[in-house]
């Protein structure tokens, strides 16, 4: 958009949003359920006659301004529960509080516990939502279906996980992987404690929050930083229920691999004092043992006649590792007045893995395209080098948000403001690696008189390949393994943020329209930094043997036998240099230690203008949002074993704006049919680890690789259509398509240096034109040698696009035959397509193609049962060239849960994770070629939940 045009239309909103004149009288109230407990979020209130509307928001408070002083009909529609209606004498303030459903808690129309509760909540909110959003909301008593919240976002149409042992960790939403989206905690941006902007969210405990609202289409007074949507998990508050609430949970998890009982108990309590103060504290602890098994290779090739061959290394893996969250909440409400609240947020996250993996590796297994045989489903080659290798590491990741805010109304204006501080950070300070080698393997195998020393791999179960060959018995014999290396790390990542904010709202008419005005500014202040400390030592007589446990792992689940040893408890001696005949290896500690550190400043300042018109049947959101960015950042140029005195900064600067409209409609044929369409241009900076301004040189200095700081952000127009059919009292069912077009797409690329005729490098001035890269500020004689550079480098256009259904359905509004069943069921189909400067099309990273829901449920009586399974088609992970790229394999995981009320007050548990035991598989181009395959196994999850 013209920005002289885009500043006319900002002074336009907001001239026309001050020139009102304050108007009329104020009806405001809130609607619960019958009990008058439980607010109920997301219903929609009407005041007949004058075409005015609104929706009650998570209180299940509403407010209508410039009401002329009189008697009306209000209404109130809630999916779940017949409409009412009441009748009140508007006069200057006037209050009037509503109750839908039966007169019973817990039964008939609205149940305020359950999936039912559960599922009524969630399609209200997005029934009644300007935006198009998708929601999980919790049952009343604060219950959610799942232990962290990346497990609770894969039931979510459009919407996929990426896992770590096992666990959901990374969200990608309609294709859109998780550095392109943004995440929030009450509306504060949540910090990264990785060197990337994707937040993970295996990290915040579930049972600390009260929903999660993923809103897939943009409004101008949300930041504009995501090309997939925003996903805001919204934490407990004492006013989500009245009076006293007090939750005890007591669980156990048993998985079948590490056969061991894993604790998790969450207290929560909350109450509201003299109808003023509401206080909520919550506290989650869990201590999960995970143990998965695993196997990968490096890479592969293809020979002159097209077999596929494994010409790197291929390893095992065991992980045996203690995941401990801690989770606390701290939120105060204070309700000074009718007008005026405030609030201050907290939560402070500590996740820590104490982590053991034992890596037994093959090393160099390219030799069988020139010393050994290649078919199809086997390679047979001469084995040299054998590595066996212990981590034990405990990794700490916080993350910590504080927000103290409030709204003021005023007539028919409303204030809005807050300040707030997010934290986060990845420890790695406690941290040792050691690697023995088993070298010369030909010649031992010469010494033991064996007429046969090779080994033969057996791909025909590609997912576990099986060694074979009498030289094993030297592989698995740890007295000819010696210590190669000795690693100790103590890394810091922080990420910080300061953020204020202040919006300004009102109230108003244009002749017989509503029109809400809202017009904001917001400041965001981030610093990210990396400090890298890593140690190398040395020494060449330290035996195997003398660091040995127990000798295989037990109830190992793949093809070949893995060994238990080195024992990390024995190894984690040698620290700070303890081993004898320990040499410090500079150059590898300086390296390793000072190349990639990097310090980078991100102030964002935005304003936004923009209005709610209520045309009749139509709502429109249409407005304008500014964003300008500053980038301070500051990294080193360094060569491998260089001296540190050497070391070189370099500091650069941006300054860039970016002008975003959006506009999103929605149309009421009726209170069943309701249409969407949405338009919202969005801009996602760069990752820190792609903009850090480091330049790493190899010890040859004929590689180069280096960061690039003057990458431009990711820019994005998105479009969005889709259809909600509510035809019975709690079902709905929705169409939707989408089409986002995406400038700027960051990719890793690699430049190599041609020869001519003669086989001499070209000149570096007809090399270095051919590489996007700014190289400027590096003297020509740092890259005299330089036959290769790889950094980030933008791309043309990119097209997203796909198309989303949502089913969900009470079976009793079919047929009572079928009451208290529930049923769910959804899928995404996307295709996406991104052209590289070589000229191959790729599609985007992290997208899957086909991505479906399905869950039958019943919830009934004292009983809450659920199946469900989550499907999610194969996607590209890493670009690694023709027909070797990395997939991530399709996967299916099936769950299932049991819940029985004994009481009122007590509930009992029983769940079932992964039921199929169904692995994680990665491959290299085609499914027959090995990248990466874990085992987890089946959990079983049991507990009570008492309430009161």
């Amino acid at each position: 958009m013209n920005i002289r045009y885009s500043r006319l239309v900002t002074a336009g909103i907001l001239a026309a949003t001050f020139a009102q004149v304050a108007a009329a009288d104020i009806i405001r109230g809130q609607v619960t359920d019958a009990s008058g407990e439980a607010p109920l979020a997301g219903a929609i209130v009407r005041i007949e006659g004058l075409d005015r509307s609104t929706t009650t928001d998570r209180y299940g408070d509403y407010r209508f301004a410039n009401i002329p002083a009189g008697d009306y009909t209000v209404s109130v529609s809630y999916i779940g529960a017949e409409p009412v209606s009441q009748t009140v004498s508007v006069q200057a303030d006037t209050t009037l509080d509503i109750r839908v459903g039966s007169d019973v808690r817990y039964l008939d129309n609205v149940l305020v516990v359950g999936s039912a509760a559960a599922q009524a909540g969630a399609i209200n909110q997005q029934r009644a939502s300007d935006a198009i959003i998708s929601v999980i909301d919790s049952d009343g008593l604060g219950n959610f279906p799942d232990t962290t919240v990346a497990d609770s976002l894969s039931r979510v149409p459009g919407l996929s996980i990426e896992t770590d042992q096992g666990e959901g960790r990374y969200v990608s939403i309609r294709g859109i992987n998780t550095d392109l989206i943004a995440a929030s905690i009450n509306g504060v941006r949540t910090p990264s404690p990785e060197d990337r902007r994707g937040v993970l969210l295996d990290g915040v405990p579930s049972d600390l929050l009260d929903g999660i609202t993923v809103q897939k289409s943009l409004t101008p007074n949300v930041d504009a930083d995501s090309l997939g949507g925003v996903i805001d998990l919204k934490t407990i508050s004492a006013f989500d229920r009245d009076g006293r609430f007090i939750r005890a949970k007591l669980e156990g998890a048993y998985n079948e691999i590490s056969e061991e009982v894993s604790p998790k108990a969450t207290l929560t309590y909350s109450e509201v004092f003299n109808d003023k103060l509401g206080v909520a504290l919550s506290l989650n602890y869990q201590n999960l043992a995970i143990e998965s098994h695993n196997n990968e290779t490096g890479e592969w090739d293809f020979l002159d006649n097209g077999t596929a061959y494994l010409n790197d290394d291929y390893e095992q893996r065991w992980y045996d590792l203690t995941r401990e969250r801690i989770g606390f909440i701290a939120n105060f409400d204070w309700r000074v007045d009718e007008n005026t609240e405030l609030y201050l947020r907290t939560l402070y996250n500590n996740y820590e893995d104490d982590e053991v993996r034992n890596k037994f590796e093959f090393r160099d297994l390219g030799d069988a395209e020139d010393d050994g045989t290649v078919t199809a489903d086997s390679q047979t080659l001469p084995l040299n080098e054998m590595d066996a290798e212990v981590r034990k590491r405990r990794e700490v990741r916080k993350i910590q948000t504080y927000a103290l805010g409030g709204t003021t109304n005023r007539d028919a204006w409303q204030f809005d403001y807050e300040v707030a501080y997010a934290y986060a950070e990845e420890d790695d300070s406690d941290n040792h690696d050691v690697t023995f080698r088993f070298e010369d393997i030909q010649d031992a195998a010469a010494e033991a008189g064996l007429t046969d020393s090779d080994v033969t791999i057996d791909f025909s179960k590609p997912e576990t390949p099986k060694f074979s060959g009498a030289l094993l018995d030297l592989v698995y014999d740890p007295s000819n393994y010696f210590m190669d290396a000795f690693e100790e790390e103590k890394t810091v990542n922080e990420d910080e943020e300061i953020s204020a904010r202040f919006d300004v709202t009102r109230d108003s008419l244009i002749g017989d329209t509503p029109v809400s005005w809202q017009a904001g500014v917001k400041l965001r202040d981030r610093e990210k930094t990396r400090d890298a400390n890593v140690i190398f030592h040395e020494a060449d007589d330290l035996n195997l043997a003398d660091y040995v446990g127990a000798d295989y792992v037990s109830g190992w689940r793949l093809a070949n036998p893995m060994p238990a040893w080195p024992d990390p408890d024995l190894t984690a001696a040698l620290r700070n240099g303890a081993g004898p005949g320990f040499e410090l290896d500079e150059d590898a500690t300086n390296f390793d230690s000072l190349a990639e550190d990097f310090t980078i400043d991100e102030q964002i300042l935005a304003a936004y203008a923009m209005g709610t018109f209520d045309i009749g049947n139509l709502t429109l959101v249409a407005g304008v949002r500014m964003e300008d960015t500053k980038t301070d950042l500051s990294g080193n140029i360094y060569a491998e074993e260089d001296d540190p005195e050497n070391l070189q900064t370099r500091d650069v600067s941006n300054d860039y704006t970016h002008w975003l409209p959006s506009v999103n409609a929605k149309y009421a044929f009726n209170d069943k049919l309701i249409a969407r369409g949405a338009y919202y241009a969005a801009v996602v900076r760069p990752s820190f680890g792609e903009m850090a301004p480091f330049t790493v040189f190899n010890d040859d200095r004929d590689e180069l690789e280096l960061g690039n700081p003057n990458l431009d952000p990711y820019e994005a127009d998105n479009f969005d259509l889709s259809l909600e059919y509510y035809p019975t009292e709690l079902s709905v069912l929705s169409v939707g398509v989408f089409y986002k077009t995406i400038d700027n797409a960051i990719y890793e690329a690699t430049y190599e240096r041609a020869e001519d005729d003669d086989g001499n490098l070209v000149p570096l001035s007809e090399f270095l034109p051919t590489v996007p890269v700014n190289l400027g500020y590096l003297d020509p004689a740092q890259l005299a040698d330089v036959e290769e550079i790889t950094s980030f480098i933008n791309v043309g256009s990119s097209d997203l696009y796909g198309i989303e259904f949502n089913y969900v359905q009470n079976m009793a509004d079919l047929t009572r035959a079928l009451d208290g069943f529930l049923v769910s069921a959804n899928l995404t189909l996307t295709d996406s397509e991104s052209e590289l400067p070589d000229g191959r099309e790729v599609p985007f990273l992290k997208q899957s193609d086909t991505v479906w829901n399905v869950a039958i449920g019943y919830d009934k009586g004292p009983w809450d049962l659920r199946v469900s399974a989550n499907y999610r088609g194969d996607y590209v992970d890493e670009l690694m060239g023709e027909d070797l790229d990395r997939y991530t394999d399709d996967r299916l995981l099936v769950e299932a849960s049991a819940k029985y009320k004994v009481n009122d007050n007590i509930q009992l548990y029983l769940e079932g994770k992964n039921l199929t035991d169904e692995p994680e598989y990665y491959y290299f181009g085609d499914e027959r070629r090995l990248s990466q395959y874990d085992e987890f196994g089946t959990t079983v999850v049991f507990g009570a939940r008492l309430t009161y």
